[in-house]
């Protein structure tokens, strides 16, 4: 068979029959690879023998599909087009090779290869079908999969539902409008591995357009060490808030005796009134009906205030709930006023109307204002209370998004040489004090996604404020 045009290509070109036989080459052909016509144009790529390639040989010369493959002759890496033909001597199919060295392209690629196998963090490429084309080392450790089970494979296997079923869907919205929710955002998720077991990661995504060809690059780094890091250190937290709540009863147990001795004194008169008129023989029971009221209600007065220690002191497990600051503080003065009667000090209540719910847990967000609350005392007591005996405790709406507390004393203000390290952990001003309540409390407002702080008043004493943030879904 004479081809003059193909022969003249500065590229290896060949024909052969169906059954592989070659039927023409070029000069080029026969120079690389010695093979002339009549032999089999697998010999100089005996790489090629596999049931895959045969697949592939099969359908281009009977249904007439062409294929590309990658294969390497003589130190050379080629790239393989096959292409059904039909020649003018006869009207069989023939098949069209032609060989294109891209040994130097392949070197590229293993090298980019070699280096995204070094990389820590997992790298998976995907062509714009959301198939993966790329896997690399890390992603096998982390997924558990060899990168030949993956490649050609859609990138939701990697994915728990919804995202598993929704992500073809995701990737045809964001052809067509090109509105991003992840690209070149990236976000905490879960992925899940080849064993259905869920693992926390960070994806960041980035597109790469090459010859109109879209590629997408995900980079990811598995979070399962530092989500168990950010839980031991919550549950550490929690631990410590624990004993601080304790160590804040404690300090509390005069106060306390004395706000549960006031209604059980009471139980006891009501309780020897109802017996003498018993005694009398002739019992009024109007009067032992109005002395057996009274018992009851100084007795459910001492359980509502040991059931309000109680809910305070026990340990227990974060729980956020929607909360109202406004009652969330009214219940908490009920606590504290004890304290501030004992050392005869007034609490005052400025609450704003309708102010918008939050979302915490009450019995920490309480924590931080009852240790705001008898700093305050505190900082009046050490001046013996010169300037008054007044403690102001106020909500009121910072911003459309946040809620502030504050606590106004009447001491003698934060000193100059102590407003930086305030919330330093075991700094204290206190004789007795370990340090670390304002540093406790500063994280558990930290935790709620608000801010702790304080100012000097610009008349005598201080205010210690924090804000939240507004709204019923905060991490």
């Amino acid at each position: 068979m004479k081809l003059p045009a193909l022969d003249r290509l500065q590229f290896p070109v060949f024909m052969s029959d169906p059954g592989g036989q070659l039927t023409f080459v070029n000069e080029y052909w026969h120079t690389e690879f010695g093979i002339d016509v009549g032999g089999a144009w697998r010999d100089a790529f005996p790489q090629l023998d596999h049931p895959a390639f045969d697949d592939q040989w099969k359908a281009c010369h009977e249904a007439l599909q062409p294929f590309i493959v990658e294969s390497q002759a003589k130190g050379i890496h080629y790239r393989i087009t096959c292409q059904p033909a039909e020649t003018d001597e006869d009207e069989s199919i023939q098949v069209l090779g032609t060989l294109t060295d891209i040994t130097s392209e392949s070197l590229m690629q293993a090298e980019a290869e070699a280096i995204l196998d070094t990389t820590v963090d997992a790298i998976i490429i995907i062509d714009e079908r959301g198939l993966i084309e790329n896997f690399n080392q890390a992603a096998t450790r982390l997924f558990g999969y060899q990168p030949h089970e993956v490649i050609g494979k859609s990138v939701n296997i990697l994915m728990p539902e919804p995202d598993h079923s929704q992500h073809d869907q995701y990737m045809h919205n964001y052809l067509e409008s090109g509105d991003a929710k992840i690209i070149g955002i990236g976000r905490e998720l879960e992925a899940v591995d080849r064993n259905g077991v869920r693992i926390p990661v960070y994806l960041a995504v980035s597109e790469v357009k090459t010859d109109g060809d879209r590629r997408f690059t995900g980079i990811i780094r598995d979070l399962s060490e530092q989500r168990a890091t950010r839980q031991a250190l919550a549950e550490q937290r929690e631990k410590l808030a624990h004993v601080s709540r304790l160590s804040t009863m404690g300090e509390m147990t005069a106060s306390i005796a004395h706000e549960i001795n006031q209604p059980l004194t009471a139980i006891a008169m009501y309780a020897q009134a109802g017996m003498k008129l018993i005694d009398r023989g002739e019992p009024d029971l109007n009067r032992i009906r109005e002395a057996l009221d009274k018992l009851n209600t100084q007795s459910l007065r001492a359980g509502a205030v040991i059931e309000r220690i109680q809910r305070f002191a026990r340990a227990q497990e974060t729980h956020r709930e929607i909360l109202d600051m406004n009652d969330l503080l009214e219940d908490l003065v009920k606590l504290a006023e004890s304290d501030a009667r004992l050392h005869d000090m007034e609490l005052v209540l400025h609450l704003a109307p309708d102010l918008p719910d939050l979302f915490g847990d009450p019995i920490q967000i309480q924590q931080v204002a009852l240790n705001l609350i008898r700093n305050a005392i505190d900082a009046m007591m050490e001046i013996d209370c010169v300037h008054g005996r007044r403690i102001q405790i106020s909500t009121e709406l910072a911003d459309s998004d946040h809620v502030r507390v504050s606590v106004a004393d009447l001491g003698a203000g934060v000193a100059e040489t102590q407003m930086l390290l305030v919330f330093t952990p075991f700094h204290t001003t206190k004789k007795e004090g370990m340090g670390m309540g304002l540093s406790i409390c500063r994280s558990i407002i930290a935790e709620h996604g608000g801010e702790l702080s304080f100012h000097n008043n610009e008349g005598p004493g201080a205010t210690f404020f924090f804000t939240l943030p507004t709204g019923v879904s905060n991490e």
